[in-house]
């Protein structure tokens, strides 16, 4: 009996019953879920709405220390992480504030080392909660886009896990299957066929009978990779949330098995391999392959495969997707069961390359490839009236040129680059440098360079941001001009605008950058003073919109008697706010503001207050 009652006990303390964070005992909605897709990453927790709320009192689900503190003016904002006697950790994100002696604690620290911005680890169980207290309260801080909680589970390791696999709560109720609003059939190697081209075939689904299909009459030869767009809708909420598990059978047999239970934020850009990152950029629509791609290393897939080779006879599809409710959806199709078809001819405006293919169209009926000394005449895989499509292998050589009729395409290949390995290139104008971790599979690296008289800019072109990177490459571009000295570098988008990415000047005239995202760039200066726009300017209330038009604001200091004086930056409204350590007492003295931008251009307002 007194064994029992020791395991009972013993049990108890290392595994505590959780409680919901919010609003505890009444429904709840959800706007997010663990491991869903977003634009870079995985979602890493539940988001939970609050109706459009701040200050909504927020609880520790269980017995537990505050083992990290974080102010930041994007990200999660003011954030708390609770780490519980079972060695998990919850962590609380975009609160408005905290538990009045952890916001006594942080405000104080932020003024002695005169910040904003702050990280915090205090001493064990200096901040120690008991299940169901008040930790903080809910808000908007941060990169959050409305009102909410922000909420994560993490193991020892700070992986991130599906709270619904740890612990069990009625606040969410779900009775919606998932839905499949797109399934694509893509072209894995130069042999194979989805409707008689090489490409990707979107398909929308219908609903029937509680049964997704397919109207299409899809004919797929070769290496095929399966993609989907999927969501699920929850109860009471219009948001489309993720979906943890997927399966994948043909003939009845399971090819691809996919469970987000833990992930690690190590891995969180992994995620480009995960999707089909060049459709996702091309069509805004995100396409979860259901296959395992060359350089993804997650490991959320029980079982995977690299594409599945169909050949001319008919072949059942079956896709299965389970919410976190256990909510079901299916979808069914048989492929290659008709004879007729509709022709599929893919949207090429001249030429791209897709995984190891050059793929393009013109209006002439053969096409000569020029390999260095080598003449390649090439015949179209496909032909539509006038239209001819042609493919060509990059692994057999990078061309110099294509020829079609009058027509000459130039490719602007450099050199083939693998992945896993580091590598630096120099050229004329550039050096590019690359670690084992950048790349997620071969990089066929592309270079122009061009003048725009328009803009009176040089533009300099490596690839296009269809290209996912993992990590950083570091970029030299060589500009010996000592008129640019102050220059730095910018992204240029599609719509010619400039983005500030930022740079080094060396003593051999190159200004080297790092980037995650490839692309044209140009060199250009920034002389404009940031803008400091009083909003409320009185010994109460201290507001103040900051701006810079071109390279971005660096950094804002102010003072009061010439003491340091914290001002809280909301990112989202580009406003200032004074948080003076007595918030009891007026603000008066000589308050000094100062704006620096990211060219060094400041801007300084002051008040006798």
């Amino acid at each position: 009996m007194i064994l029992t009652l020791l395991s009972f006990f013993g049990n108890a303390q290392v595994t505590p019953k959780y409680i919901f964070p919010i609003n505890s005992g009444s429904q709840q909605y959800l706007a997010g879920t663990m491991g869903e897709i977003r634009h870079n990453h995985f979602h890493a927790g539940l988001d939970i709405r609050t109706g459009g709320k701040k200050g909504i009192p927020v609880r520790a689900i269980a017995n537990g220390y505050i083992s990290r503190i974080g102010v930041s003016e994007g990200g999660y904002g003011h954030v708390l992480y609770l780490t519980h006697l079972d060695k998990k950790t919850s962590v609380y994100a975009h609160l408005e504030c905290f538990e009045k002696s952890i916001e006594a604690y942080t405000l104080n620290q932020q003024y002695q080392n005169e910040t904003y911005p702050i990280r915090l680890f205090p001493q064990k169980n200096r901040f120690y909660f008991n299940q169901g207290d008040t930790i903080g309260y809910s808000g908007n801080s941060g990169s959050s886009s409305g009102p909410h909680l922000h909420f994560e589970m993490r193991n020892v390791k700070q992986e991130f896990l599906n709270p619904f696999d740890e612990f069990s709560f009625n606040e969410i109720q779900d009775d919606i299957a998932p839905i499949i609003k797109y399934i694509a059939f893509k072209c894995l190697d130069i042999d194979a066929r989805v409707n008689g081209a090489y490409g990707t075939l979107l398909v929308q689904t219908t609903k029937k009978n509680d049964l997704f299909r397919i109207q299409k009459s899809i004919h797929l030869s070769g290496n095929i990779g399966i993609e989907i767009h999927h969501y699920d809708n929850m109860s009471g909420s219009t948001n489309q949330n993720g979906i943890p598990e997927v399966l994948l059978k043909v003939d009845q047999d399971t090819l691809f098995h996919q469970l987000k239970k833990s992930m690690s934020f190590a891995k969180q850009r992994e995620i480009s391999a995960h999707i089909d990152y060049p459709f996702s950029i091309n069509n805004h629509i995100t396409l979860n392959k259901l296959y395992k791609s060359d350089g993804n290393r997650l490991n959320i897939y029980i079982k995977n495969n690299q594409g599945y080779f169909f050949d001319q006879t008919p072949h059942e599809l079956e896709i299965i997707l389970k919410d976190n409710h256990q909510n079901i959806s299916t979808l069914k199709a048989i492929l290659n069961h008709e004879e007729s078809y509709d022709s599929y001819y893919p949207n090429v405006s001249t030429f791209e390359i897709d995984e190891n293919q050059l793929h393009y169209v013109n209006f002439d009926t053969s096409s000569k490839i020029f390999l260095q000394d080598t003449l390649i005449i090439l015949q179209p895989y496909l032909s539509n009236r006038n239209k001819h499509y042609y493919l060509w292998d990059l692994r057999s050589g990078l061309p110099d040129s294509v020829k079609c009729g009058k027509l000459t395409i130039k490719p602007n290949f450099i050199t083939e680059i693998p992945s896993e390995v580091d590598y630096s290139f120099h050229g004329e104008d550039f050096i590019l440098e690359l670690n084992k971790n950048s790349l997620f599979d071969t990089l066929y690296l592309q270079f122009t360079k061009g003048y725009d008289s328009l803009k009176d800019k040089m533009l300099y072109s490596f690839n296009d941001p269809t290209v996912p990177l993992r990590k950083e490459v570091i970029i030299s571009i060589n500009d010996p001009d000592p008129f640019k000295n102050e220059y730095q570098i910018f992204r240029v988008d599609k719509k010619n605008r400039l983005a500030y990415v930022g740079s080094e000047r060396n003593t051999e005239g190159s200004f080297t950058f790092k980037t995650r995202q490839l692309g044209t760039f140009t060199l250009d200066t920034d002389s404009i003073n940031p803008v400091i726009t009083p909003i409320s300017w009185n010994t109460r209330d201290l507001k103040f919109i900051i701006k810079d038009i071109k390279s971005g604001i660096k950094s804002y200091h102010a003072t009061l008697d010439g003491h340091f004086l914290l001002m809280q930056y909301d990112a989202k409204k580009e406003m200032l706010s004074a948080y003076p350590k007595n918030r009891k007492k007026p603000i008066k003295g000589l308050f000094i503001l100062e704006v620096e931008d990211n060219f060094g251009n400041k801007n300084k307002i002051c008040k006798l207050l």
